[in-house]
């Protein structure tokens, strides 16, 4: 199978591709941009938009290198997962030569350290048709099925085995990495000892959509950082990497909803604040600009305390020039902060200008201050500027006093 190569948010060079090639490839990347080339009858040219990562779509093997460097989009996503994930990682993330390889490879290890023992087992409940009696018989069934109490008989007993949820998920995830193929020989023999430790387990497909949480208790413990990494690979649910439902294999992102779920968890860290005081999309919080509620609104991020909202924000995936904002942004800003009568609301961009601006809007008594995330900074910088800004929202939401002159 061919390859293309491509970056995130730049022109290819002209495809030639039949209609049907290319339309498997818009739906498989369904807000890229993909336009017929000039002077040219069948070939295109593809921009990826926000996606990075690898996809198998019309005939060929899509790579989509991201504008940062792996390491930075691996702590973006690892932090989402959870905060202290990026700390602990077993590789260079600068050594891995693409970004599907950067996850494997903790994926691999952590793997090999939780299952190195043995895999994790556990009791399941199995209706059985058995000679003799074995757990409990199901008296309903026998007589439904049998007429008498003959063998065989209709029996639950619990069974102690590897096949359970936990150990289903990482097949599930070693499956689908060693099916892209593009993997470092030492990380596939990793994944493939990992598959015998777990010969006794099914084969299961998962909806991406519908992923498995087993609960993290003391007895899987050790499991929590390949089940953490096995969501991610398996589907987008875990952090909401994506709304898409794609059917192509591969392992794909879209960058600018990996950046606004970074965003929402490290502001909730640094704020010291729970799922339900500050959600992500203000959810379970009906916010709408107009009075018959048909102007829904959902911004990225928002804190509520006893059902008030007392700051509201918007993330942008884009870069700001000169790091005043721009204008539709704005506007969408004031919206925020007029349904939710907030004074002042924040706009976070992940590019341009560093350092931050507020615009005052003294017809609607509101403040709008912008914000820039220089992401090509180390991790402990990034997070240097998140408890910055954490910092200004804190003050913010205490001010009184008449609208801020911008500066």
């Amino acid at each position: 199978m061919p390859t293309l190569h491509l970056a995130e948010h730049q022109d290819s060079e002209p495809i030639e591709l039949a209609l049907a090639q290319r339309d498997q490839i818009a739906d498989a990347l369904p807000r890229a941009v993909i336009q017929p080339a000039q002077g040219s009858d069948n070939a295109y040219v593809i921009n990826p938009k926000n996606y990075v990562g690898v996809i198998k779509a019309g005939g060929y093997t899509i790579e989509i290198a991201p504008k940062l460097d792996i390491s930075r989009v691996l702590f973006l996503i690892a932090y989402a997962l959870n905060p202290r994930y990026w700390q602990d990682h077993v590789v260079e993330f600068e050594d891995a030569p693409t970004l599907h390889e950067a996850i494997a490879r903790p994926f691999a290890d952590f793997t090999e350290r939780a299952t190195r023992r043995g895999p994790l087992h556990g009791y399941q409940s199995i209706d059985d048709s058995l000679p003799g009696v074995r757990g409990r018989i199901r008296f309903a069934d026998q007589l439904r099925r049998h007429q008498r109490i003959t063998s065989p008989i209709e029996v639950t007993y619990d069974e102690f085995t590897p096949d359970i949820e936990e150990n289903r998920l990482l097949l599930g995830a070693i499956g689908k990495l060693l099916h892209l193929r593009f993997l470092t020989e030492s990380t596939k023999q990793l994944l493939r000892r990992a598959t015998h430790r777990l010969a006794d387990v099914e084969h299961v497909r998962y909806d991406r959509r519908r992923i498995p949480n087993p609960q993290i208790t003391r007895l899987n413990q050790h499991y929590e950082r390949p089940l953490a990494l096995a969501r991610l690979i398996l589907g987008d649910e875990t952090i909401e990497l994506s709304g898409q439902a794609v059917t192509s294999t591969g392992l794909l992102f879209d960058m600018a909803n990996v950046f606004e779920s970074f965003v929402h968890v490290a502001l909730k860290e640094a704020l010291g604040l729970s799922n339900r005081e500050f959600p992500k999309n203000a959810r379970g919080h009906g916010l709408y600009l107009d009075d018959s509620e048909r102007i829904r609104l959902r911004p990225d991020l928002s804190w509520w305390d006893r059902g008030n909202c007392v700051m509201v924000g918007d993330v942008k995936y884009k870069k700001t020039v000169d790091g005043e904002g721009k204008e539709p942004d704005l506007y969408q800003l004031l919206a925020y902060t007029t349904a939710t009568r907030v004074r002042t609301g924040f706009l976070v961009y992940a590019a341009g200008e560093s350092g931050s601006v507020t615009h005052s809007v003294p017809l609607a008594g509101k403040n709008l201050a912008v914000t820039t995330l220089t992401l090509s900074n180390d991790p402990e910088a990034i997070l240097a500027e998140i408890g910055a800004l954490a910092d200004q929202i804190t003050d913010t939401r205490y001010q009184a006093g008449p609208a801020l002159s911008a500066t």
